[in-house]
């Protein structure tokens, strides 16, 4: 048990109010990968073999808890992330064929077309603001930017539906209602909201501001869909369209064979496909961004890498193919960025059943036991940080809270297999198990495409501002003492073409 806590927040509010994972790696160093915590009948969970044994092995009796669920129906419905259960495993297995390697392979030009997109409106906005740097460099914030050229490749792969680069109003009302949720979430009341619906569930119906505003992304988006979805059922008559492989055409048949045809759950899939497709990814890029400015020696050597390598695709640009495997060193830096921010730094699931967590690294109690698993009980809270998982420094050494691309390159730089969890290599980013991320293949095509493009034509400098992060949905930042002017990154950019 870790010691100490509010009498009564317990270790919830020191978790919530310090930089995101400090609490639970701290712990995890000094008292093992497993601990409880006061506030919420918590355990908190690191270790590889409980985590598979949560997530692999049985990952239908332990489920996400009462407090989560209604939160996630509220901001993107009742899809994909929210089902449990044989409804999950039915979405599942009707949605997996959209995101094959062959599929996401095919959406090689869109993904692209958004990256130059992303590139020349970038440019403008340079050319057109105030030079705040001798060398031509101008202020930016760049989470403003990336999450364009995502919403692009979603919009476009998924719905045959284009944002315009963040220009068109959908994007812009998509993007306002975001920053204000998140905003909401990293106040005194983001903490307490959920402990106030955990103790008293039937709240997420009421009319509070703070609780309605979830819905807003919901309602912008669900207003959209049905337009697309008239559009797109006017051409059913079409039979390429009919045996369609794209995300709309294989929601409309997934829709078409629940018993009922659920209007609102095909609304709830497009909506969640449309914020997490985008959002996490074009966090993951903004991370990055930030550490290789942070090492301008990392970012030349990426950008030799990105800019030298001649692809077979058209006009010199990688295939699918080559990103995976002929560009050494930018794989190393999108594993290190995803390793080290993750965007879904946090998860939480409640035991269904009286079970026995297995431990691969033994923890000792308090009385000097050693011991190799865990008892919970039904309704145990468990609470899964990602982010310390990812920086456990039992597991990747020394550094792990260091952003270190070459680990990735080096002969035993990666920890072994049996000391990682079961997740894409070896990180929880994706999660694991029958619920790892759905989109993953795509969201690792967008990252390498983007980051290979702003590279080749951005130089990206540290302002020297000092950030931290928070758990807001996702993974957030911020920086210190300017909490209320919303989540940032400053970047000096610089074009170097101009």
């Amino acid at each position: 048990m870790q010691a100490g806590g509010h009498w009564l927040w317990g270790h919830e509010y020191e978790a919530w109010s310090t930089t995101d994972g400090e609490f639970y790696i701290n712990n995890v160093n000094e008292l093992g990968q497993a601990f409880a915590m006061k506030g919420g009948l918590f355990l908190a969970v690191t270790d590889p073999a409980a985590i598979s044994h949560i997530y692999s092995k049985h990952p239908y009796e332990y489920l996400k808890s009462q407090i989560i669920r209604p939160l996630i129906d509220r901001l993107i419905g009742k899809s994909l992330v929210w089902a449990e259960g044989d409804q999950h495993k039915r979405q599942r297995q009707m949605l997996a064929p959209v995101f094959t390697n062959e599929n996401v392979k095919n959406m090689d030009e869109e993904v692209h077309n958004a990256a130059d997109k992303l590139v020349d409106v970038l440019r403008e906005h340079i050319h057109t603001e105030r030079v705040t740097e001798k060398d031509g460099s101008v202020s930016v914030n760049i989470l403003e930017w990336s999450c364009r050229a995502t919403l692009d490749i979603i919009g476009n792969v998924g719905f045959g539906y284009d944002f315009q680069c963040g220009r068109s109003e959908e994007a812009k009302a998509i993007q306002q209602s975001w920053r204000e949720l998140v905003l909401m979430g990293m106040g005194f009341m983001g903490f307490a909201a959920p402990l106030v619906v955990r103790a008293f569930p039937f709240i997420t119906d009421l009319p509070v501001r703070a609780i309605q505003n979830q819905g807003e992304i919901k309602t912008i988006i669900k207003k959209l869909a049905m337009q697309l979805i008239e559009q797109r059922r006017a051409m059913q008559s079409d039979e390429g369209m009919k045996n369609g492989k794209d995300l709309m055409s294989t929601l409309l048949k997934l829709n078409e064979k629940a018993e009922g045809a659920d209007l609102d759950q095909l609304l709830d899939h497009i909506c969640t496909f449309v914020m997490v497709g985008h959002e996490t990814t074009s966090a993951a890029i903004n991370f990055s961004l930030l550490e290789l400015a942070r090492h301008p020696e990392m970012q030349e050597k990426l950008r030799k890498e990105v800019t030298e390598f001649v692809g077979s695709g058209p006009g010199g640009e990688p295939t699918y193919e080559e990103y995976q495997k002929e560009l050494p060193y930018l794989d190393a830096v999108c594993k290190e960025g995803l390793r080290m921010y993750p965007p879904a730094s946090h998860a939480e699931r409640i035991a269904m059943i009286d079970d026995v967590l297995p431990l691969r690294f033994p923890i000792t109690t308090a009385s000097g036991e050693q011991v190799h698993s865990i008892r919970v009980t039904k309704g145990q809270h468990i609470n899964i940080p990602t982010i310390a998982i990812n920086r456990n420094t039992t597991v990747w050494g020394p550094d792990a809270e260091v952003f270190r691309p070459e680990r990735w390159l080096e002969h035993g730089g990666v920890p072994a297999a049996s000391s990682l969890t079961q997740g894409w290599s070896g990180i929880f980013t994706f999660i694991e198990g029958p619920r790892i991320c759905i989109g993953y293949r795509l969201a690792l095509f967008e990252y390498k495409v983007i980051m290979s493009a702003l590279l080749k034509n951005f130089e990206f400098k540290d302002t020297g501002a000092k950030l931290a992060t928070q758990f807001s949905s996702t993974l957030q930042p911020f920086v210190e003492g300017q909490k209320h002017d919303g989540v940032q990154i400053p970047l000096f950019v610089r074009d170097l073409h101009q």
